[in-house]
């Protein structure tokens, strides 16, 4: 073959080294889905005769277009955060855009064929009976994880539009990061008791794992190809690498404490999976070792073959853990059969013997392993860059405020009894939302970071910062439908639905509250939507969520018309807030530098 160096001419060409790397990414998904279902025929109880069968079409296919639908879903991430972060401003930012667009087109395809497998799987019907509107649409909203990959499948097609009208590709990126959570939020991990912790602990699992499989195919194929900038994404690509490894380690371990015991992984098909899954991160995490100590500093010298070579294999094996991952997820844990202690531990995953009070909502405490990791992360992270550099105190304050804030609301008593009492449901939402989201967007923490506004913008939609109207827009969609339009009463008590409303909540809050020229219209638009959904729960002559409050079986009593009428006197409470938040902006002023 020759020498590693460029100039002995053995190499091949940049288009070369990327166009060759896709054979691999077939061959992992191929071997991935081969894994994927024979774990799956190796682990499911065998059919009884006389008992409903999907068939074979069902029983096969689900496993392997699911992990089909995972790996597109990484490389899909993988190419947003290429044009984020890894790919300067040019023709290949504008390739890995188109590239992800059309990735995630077939993601949402499959996605939704997913919701079909999914239905006809669990309801124990063949593809030909479960197709019939009359038996698909209703079985869809039975099962939480059909709905999961609906909103999977709603989310990819969105960032398929997305890419065809130039949105930014940060919210290309954020979508299709949200793209990947709902499923890891249902399934095994979101029942029984501390179901709230396994669920939150695999969506952080899976999350860090598109992002770090997804950038390593996005680090060869795109940036490897070209040695102008190759050598900056890589050094940043590693570093982003081994945070997603240590979140990848981490959540798998508290997801296995919660779910088997230690025999289990020794007498049990779900603990070999377990361990041969944790093999393969170990192995993962010694390869990005040896790309940091041997390859890379290489690759600084101009030499690629290495580099290449050891990614591939990372590649490939990547993607025979994503196979394994599946193949984990439809066999039944060990612990499967155990019951709950109360109907309350194993709708909401923890008990709530007692009425809240005051003293109860301080001292009650329950880590939410999403907003509180966010904000132990995000208090962190701020300090850790002002560290020998001078910086005004008041955002320093603001920052940290924020962050506890998040923690405040999803962490203490009042975080534990918000699924079950809509008044405290209301006020975490308010708290996330708005104050926190205030709060953190006084922190400045893009400046503090080094990123700026592109210079002379003169509006806040200049440059890559979102309009803030449609900011706005966004922001109101979640409430509007909840609680104006009555939409919680389906979705009230799903885990799922909490984190993605939080999240949304959170984003869209910060970003609009953080826009360069901050605009009075936007922000008194968000006045109006508290206002809109306060009168609406005041006025309304049902409960929301009555079913679900109900089921719960609380053992205190539980005035379900009171609390909502409590809840919609905070929406108004919020909106007033709100609008004296709007007054205090100017109606425009110079932007700041970021």
């Amino acid at each position: 073959m020759g020498s590693d160096s460029p100039a002995a001419g053995a190499e091949p060409s940049a288009p070369g080294r990327a166009a060759a790397l896709w054979p691999v990414v077939v061959l992992g998904a191929v071997a991935a889905a081969v894994v994927a279902v024979g774990l799956t025929a190796r682990t499911a109880a065998p059919v009884l005769a006389g008992l409903p069968d999907p068939g074979i079409a069902v029983r096969a296919g689900l496993p392997g277009v699911r992990v089909v639908a995972e790996v597109l879903a990484v490389l899909v991430v993988g190419a947003y955060l290429a044009a984020v972060l890894l790919v300067p401003e040019g023709p290949d930012r504008d390739r890995a855009l188109r590239l992800g667009g059309r990735l995630a087109g077939f993601w949402a395809l499959l996605s939704a064929v997913l919701v079909v497998l999914t239905v006809a799987d669990a309801m124990g019907m063949t593809l030909g009976e479960v197709v019939v509107p009359s038996m698909l649409f209703p079985g869809i909203g039975r099962f939480t994880v059909a709905i999961a990959w609906l909103v999977s499948a709603h989310l990819a097609g969105l960032v398929w539009l997305w890419e065809k009208l130039a949105v930014p590709p940060i919210a290309l990126l954020a979508t299709a990061v949200a793209g990947v959570a709902p499923v890891a939020l249902t399934g095994h991990s979101s029942a029984g008791g501390n179901h709230d912790w396994a669920g939150d602990s695999l969506m952080a699992h899976v999350v860090a794992a598109s992002v770090w499989v997804g950038g390593l195919v996005a680090v060869l194929v795109v940036a490897g190809a070209h040695r102008s900038y190759a050598v900056t994404a890589t050094r940043l690509y590693s570093a982003i690498a081994l945070g997603c490894w240590l979140v990848v380690a981490a959540t798998g371990v508290v997801n296995a404490f919660l779910r088997v015991h230690p025999v289990d992984l020794l007498t049990t098909d779900y603990g070999y999976l377990l361990l041969a899954k944790t093999a393969a991160v170990l192995l993962l995490g010694a390869l990005g070792y040896l790309h940091r100590v041997r390859t890379i500093p290489r690759l600084e010298a101009g030499k690629f073959r290495a580099f290449l070579r050891l990614g591939a294999v990372e590649v490939l094996l990547m993607l025979v853990t994503v196979g394994i991952a599946v193949g984990l997820a439809r066999s039944p844990g060990p612990r499967a059969g155990a019951a709950p202690g109360s109907v309350t531990e194993e709708l909401l995953g923890y008990g709530l013997p007692d009425r809240p009070t005051l003293v109860r909502l301080a001292t009650q405490w329950r880590p939410d392993l999403v907003f509180g990791t966010l904000a132990l992360v995000g208090a962190l992270w701020y300090l850790s860059r002002l560290r020998n550099r001078a910086w005004p105190a008041e955002r320093t304050a603001s920052w940290l405020l924020g962050c506890l804030v998040l923690a405040v609301a999803t962490s203490s008593g009042l975080g534990r009894y918000e699924p079950a009492v809509f008044s405290a449901h209301l006020l975490v939402q308010v708290l996330v939302g708005f104050v926190a989201s205030v709060l953190l967007a006084h922190g400045r923490a893009p400046e503090l970071a080094g990123v700026r506004a592109p210079e002379g913008a003169e509006d806040a939609g200049a440059g890559r910062w979102p309009k803030p109207w449609t900011v706005a827009g966004v922001y109101a969609v979640p409430p509007l439908l909840l609680y104006a339009g009555g939409l919680h009463d389906q979705l009230a008590g799903q885990h799922w639905v909490r984190v993605v409303l939080l999240l949304w909540s959170l984003a869209a809050g910060w970003v609009l509250f953080s826009a360069p020229v901050p605009r009075r219209g936007p922000v008194l638009a968000v006045a109006v939507v508290y206002l809109v959904c306060g009168i609406a729960l005041l006025e309304r002559e049902s409960v929301l969520g009555q079913s679900f409050y109900t089921a719960l079986e609380l053992g205190w009593r539980h005035d379900a018309a009171g609390i909502q009428a409590a809840a919609g006197w905070i929406a108004v409470a919020a909106a007033v807030l709100v609008a004296v938040y709007a007054g205090s902006l100017g109606a425009r002023r110079e932007p700041e530098p970021y």
